[in-house]
């Protein structure tokens, strides 16, 4: 935190003053003080909450320094902040607030100078009315769950779990083998590899195949996305190398370590008298 504090020490600064500065009117005509929040290593540095009796508003600077965001909500212990765009859909301003990072503080403070006076003197309806259709909505999207999950067992798939949180789907592959039995019948087929530079960041040490786009004995034309892998932090695409049947594939939720064989590619499909390339 040290170490990071006083690489970004001038910037911070800055923006904590414009901050102060942009919401002085807010604060002054609201009774909000600044809160001397002591923050986690992880936490945004870039930030600053104002604070009375009835609401908090955390105000942050994001995305490299290029925007701004703020969050507000009743002041009580641990309730939960909502974006200011949600009122904005709900209350559109004259001017819609861009600029640079400075500028959306001024323009935000001024929004709420203008439009959010009752949510400012402690009226909760806004929050009570998100709090509803947050209800709702995670309702829904459990129900939408359930009801996926229904459909792919009833499908035949198999849930299978993470070290990522998020489960994956494998579909039933009664014939799958082994590598090495796929690698010894088509001594010529291609690797498809899954390396550290396709992850685009270096911290991860494993990653797990989320969903294969095509299936065993499809033909996949190089550069066709074929499957995508998951991190712990991204997800991304694989594409084939080169043109080539399907012949092997890691399946779905089997963790693994860079750099991996995910799939093999065999390049003498057209050799079949059956073979025909996919219609694009």
């Amino acid at each position: 935190m040290q170490e990071y504090y006083k690489l970004y020490a001038d910037a911070l600064d800055h923006f904590k003053d414009e901050a102060r500065k942009a919401f002085a009117s807010i604060c002054s005509s609201f009774g909000l003080q600044e809160e001397n929040m002591i923050l986690k290593d992880t936490d945004n540095l870039f930030q600053l909450t104002f604070s009375n009796n009835k609401v908090r508003i955390v105000v942050e600077g994001v995305n490299w320094g290029m925007n701004t965001a703020v969050q507000f909500g009743v002041n009580t212990k641990d309730s939960y902040l909502y974006s200011i765009l949600q009122l904005i859909r709900e209350r559109k301003p004259e001017l819609v607030v861009d600029g640079n990072q400075i500028d959306q503080l001024y323009g935000y403070a001024h929004y709420l100078m203008t439009y959010a006076a009752d949510i400012l003197t402690g009226d909760t309806t806004f929050f009570y009315q998100q709090e509803v259709s947050r209800k709702q909505k995670k309702e829904n999207a459990w129900k939408a769950e359930q009801a996926e999950s229904a459909r792919k067992i009833a499908e035949g798939y198999q849930k299978i779990d993470t070290p990522f949180g998020e489960p994956v789907w494998r579909k039933f592959r009664p014939l799958l083998s082994t590598y090495s039995i796929t690698k010894e019948k088509f001594p010529l087929s291609s690797e498809v590899l899954f390396n550290e530079d396709d992850s685009l960041t270096y911290s991860q040490s494993e990653a797990v195949i989320s969903h294969w786009r095509i299936e065993l004995d499809e033909i996949v034309m190089k550069d066709e996305v074929i499957c995508e892998v998951n991190t712990d932090k991204v997800s991304v695409e694989i594409v084939a190398p080169k043109t080539g049947r399907l012949v092997w594939l890691l399946e779905e939720g089997i963790a693994f370590k860079f750099s991996t064989c995910i799939a093999l590619l065999d390049p003498h499909f057209l050799d079949s008298p059956t073979a025909q390339l996919p219609v694009s």
